[in-house]
């Protein structure tokens, strides 16, 4: 079967809804976590073979951040959540963090951490209920300053432990902050949808 067939069988389709459900739940925790109207908006979704570089992301790579939350999958698929927000963003989110002016870059850093912590387990708990897995979220990591191509980080996280990943990307939305664009994007094996095909599907 060819990679781009595999998103149309069936367990491509659960997949594809078990992530939808997850962006509405990670959209929904941030608008309580930021006080907030949010939504979103799917910007990406399709299989990459990893060892052509990761082609056909223009639609996120071209995203301009300065900054990234990476979350690491953990259980039986391997994958990894990447928060990407630009200094407009990393500045509004964290606009109520207060502290010392020697301390306060660290206490927005780690409010950005908790934020990527909220949304990543809003997901993950989604996809592991709807596809019948075990997987949960590591603790994140953050970079910043971050200037490293997208494509090539992809790269670099999933050569070794994957010959082919499915790339999920959405950004997030404002009502009230149109500029207001994070960018979320979830990668994980393709082997996701052989571990699935066999899975039961509850009503």
């Amino acid at each position: 079967m060819s990679i781009p067939a595999k998103l149309k069988t069936e367990s491509g389709i659960r997949v594809l809804e078990a992530f939808e459900s997850g962006y509405i739940n990670a959209a929904l925790s941030f608008s309580k976590f930021v006080g907030a109207d949010i939504g979103y908006v799917r910007t990406h979704h399709g299989l990459h073979i990893v060892e052509e570089g990761m082609q056909d992301l223009s639609e996120i790579n071209r995203y301009e951040a300065n900054l990234l939350v990476a979350t690491d999958v953990i259980g039986v698929v391997c994958g990894k959540s990447y928060l990407l927000l630009n200094t407009r963003e990393f500045d509004q989110l964290s606009e109520r963090v207060y502290g010392t002016e020697d301390a306060l870059l660290d206490f927005k850093e780690e409010f950005i951490k908790e934020l990527d912590n909220v949304l990543s387990a809003s997901v993950i708990t989604k996809l592991a209920n709807a596809l019948h897995l075990n997987m949960y979220g590591n603790i994140p990591r953050l970079v910043n300053p971050f200037s490293c191509n997208l494509k090539n980080m992809i790269y670099d996280d999933f050569s070794e432990e994957a010959s082919s990943v499915y790339v999920n990307a959405i950004h997030f939305t404002f009502d009230k902050y149109p500029e207001l664009k994070p960018c979320f994007i979830w990668v994980v094996d393709q082997d996701i949808f052989d571990r699935i095909e066999s899975a039961p599907v509850h009503s």
